[in-house]
């Protein structure tokens, strides 16, 4: 686990994530992508079994609120570099600048797992955040279930 001033982080792989995390995680998902963004989508994509999951409290145990989250994948897994994907800040962890926060946390991540660059697929409204970070596009803008994306990578 790591932490900071706003955030406890914590790692999980598949096993990890018993049946009140996993179901405390997909709800997180469907709140903000399907029903906050009104986006029907398959979030149960196949891809979880093979991701690192990272959830963000506001203390270490389980009972505080997932405030954000998302899933890392190594290289190879999704695309030859590492992936960060279904990155989400909850309604309650908002205004509080975890959207960064969480994206320092990756690529803390990676560096140190897989020291590799990292390929996300962005909501074209973040394209200026994620440029910030140091990501360039490479693809787009294109639909990717009805919400303009942008494919973009940070270099190693």
């Amino acid at each position: 686990m790591a932490a900071n001033d706003t955030v406890a982080w914590h790692w999980y792989r598949w096993d990890d994530l018993d049946r009140d995390l996993l179901y405390e995680l997909l709800r997180a998902r469907q709140d903000v992508f399907v029903v906050e963004q009104d986006c029907a989508y398959p979030d149960l994509d196949g891809k979880d079994a093979m991701a690192w999951h990272l959830i963000g409290r506001d203390r270490p145990d389980a009972t505080a609120p997932l405030l954000a989250s998302a899933r890392v994948f190594a290289p190879g897994d999704y695309y030859p570099e590492a992936a960060i994907g279904r990155i989400l800040t909850s309604r309650e962890g908002r205004g509080r600048g975890l959207g960064r926060a969480i994206m320092v946390e990756c690529h803390r991540f990676v560096a140190e797992r897989f020291d590799a660059g990292v390929r996300l697929n962005g909501q074209a409204y973040l394209k200026d955040f994620y440029e910030g970070l140091g990501y360039r596009v490479v693809k787009g803008p294109y639909d990717e279930d009805g919400i303009p994306h942008y494919e973009m990578l940070r270099p190693r």
